[in-house]
């Protein structure tokens, strides 16, 4: 497996140095540092990396604000952003100028290194998809983003990983589509009602097997603790030799 190159840009030096040394630790990981925005800039003329981590509050030049100018670029590199807890309209602005990813800056950021990695290698795993497929990709999620339900893809490995949630998730459930991706706050799966779980897990499972779609109705909780009763309908994505690659589907509020 080729060897992973991250950026990370930070003026707090040692918040950089504790990064990169985590990152690198038998991770398959080479992480560069910068220690300003018009540093890293300078850095991209001269390579490419697989993504950027770059923190929002910074001197002279904030995240949000280098991060266009890598985009100003034509450099669609996949972009994680750190916050400060209670800058929702930083994380508005990130994710409308081209942000993949946000996370809230913890004071110890070794509390965070396992979502680190796990977000890094989302965020590269779609990456790798080919230009042609990450354009239709691109094309499918913006008319999804007008979905009025929640559209959803998830890779299926050892285990289901989400790796698209559209906006309509939050209308239906609460929770931002951030939430659902990679160590997020929430998995899909908690969403369905305790009672309905097995039952939903069993029909979707037997209708991938078959290679069928699949149409359910169940109760789900959500960020409040109302309860709504949805419609979930969806299908496996399956490679050349049969064997399940993805599942992608739509779940939408039910109402009898």
């Amino acid at each position: 497996m080729a060897m992973i190159s991250i950026l990370i840009v930070d003026d707090e030096v040692q918040f950089l140095e504790m990064t990169r040394m985590f990152l690198e630790k038998g991770r398959g990981i080479r992480a560069y540092t910068a220690t300003s925005g018009v540093m890293a800039l300078e850095m991209l003329k001269e390579r490419k990396y697989d993504a950027i981590i770059s923190d929002y509050a910074m001197p002279g030049m904030n995240g949000i604000e280098f991060m266009k100018q890598v985009r100003a670029m034509g450099d669609d590199t996949p972009f994680i952003i750190f916050t400060g807890k209670g800058r929702e309209d930083v994380v508005i602005d990130a994710l409308n100028f081209g942000a993949d990813l946000y996370m809230q800056k913890d004071a110890d950021p070794r509390s965070q290194f396992g979502e680190i990695m796990s977000r890094i290698k989302q965020i590269v795993s779609t990456k790798a998809l080919t230009t042609d497929e990450r354009n239709q990709f691109s094309r499918y999620a913006s008319l999804l983003g007008c979905f009025p339900g929640m559209a959803y893809y998830s890779l299926i490995n050892h285990e289901e990983r989400t790796v698209y949630i559209s906006k309509g998730a939050f209308s239906l459930t609460g929770y931002a589509p951030t939430d659902f991706l990679g160590d997020g706050k929430i998995s899909s799966r908690e969403l369905i009602h305790p009672d309905y779980l097995q039952v939903v897990e069993a029909e979707r499972q037997k209708s991938i097997a078959d290679n069928r779609p699949f149409r359910i109705i169940y109760p789900i909780i959500t960020a409040s603790g109302e309860e709504k009763t949805v419609l979930e309908t969806g299908h496996g994505i399956y490679d050349e030799q049969g064997s399940v690659q993805a599942i992608g589907g739509f779940i939408i509020e039910f109402k009898r």
